[in-house]
Order: C-alpha cells, then structure tokens, then sequence
C-alpha cells in the first residue's frame, strides 16, 4: 500500500506481467505498439533491448536513418511520457484510453515538440 492505495504488482497497462521499469517502459504488449509506430515508420529491423539504457544507446545509433537526429532522440522520452500517464490514469484513477487514443496522444507530443523546435 502506498499513499493509501493498494497497488497491484501486475503492470496497470497489460497485467500481464510484474511491473518493473522495464517493463513497462520496453517490453509491455501497450507499450510495444506505441515503439511499433516509429519502428515500422523507418522499416527498422529492432529486438526490443532488455534494459533501457540499451534501448537509448539502440536508438541513438538509428538517429541518422531518420534524417532528424535531434527528433528523433527525443521519441523515447514522448513514449515513456505517454505510457506514464496512461500507467497513473489506470492507477490512480481507475480509468484508461484506447489503444488509439493512446497513440493519437503520443503523436501529438512528439508533433507538439517538433513544432517548438
């Protein structure tokens, strides 16, 4: 219990698995759609890293393959914001987005850095 809340030790986006960083930042089956769009959009071939620091130093290398380096540095940070937020949402406030809305908030965070930029 924390903060008066109990808490599951399952992931809040899967409950599939225990939630550790990790996991719910790399290898969660949510999670895993939202890397798919930057992934597929570049036709990388990727296998999910098992710790993030890996996945940092992993994407950092593909930076030159998107054109935008500085852009496409900060992906992984709008990803993990989106997953943190919707992790809280169905935490703290027993409510959750679709999939798509899921996706649709992430792009908009990734637009929305681009543009200030």
């Amino acid at each position: 219990m924390k903060r008066g809340i109990q808490l599951s030790p399952r992931c809040f986006l899967c409950g599939e698995e225990a939630e550790t960083v990790n996991h719910l930042f790399l290898h969660c089956r949510i999670t895993n759609i939202l890397w798919s769009i930057f992934i597929n959009s570049k036709g990388l071939l990727w296998v999910m890293p098992r710790y993030i620091v890996q996945a940092l130093k992993i994407w950092s290398s593909f930076a030159y393959i998107s054109g935008h380096k500085e852009r496409w540095k900060i992906i992984p940070t709008c990803i993990w914001w989106s997953v943190w937020k919707e992790r809280n949402l169905r935490c703290f406030q027993n409510k959750s987005n679709s999939i798509q809305k899921m996706k649709m908030k992430m792009n908009c965070l990734v637009l929305f850095h681009f543009w200030c930029k």
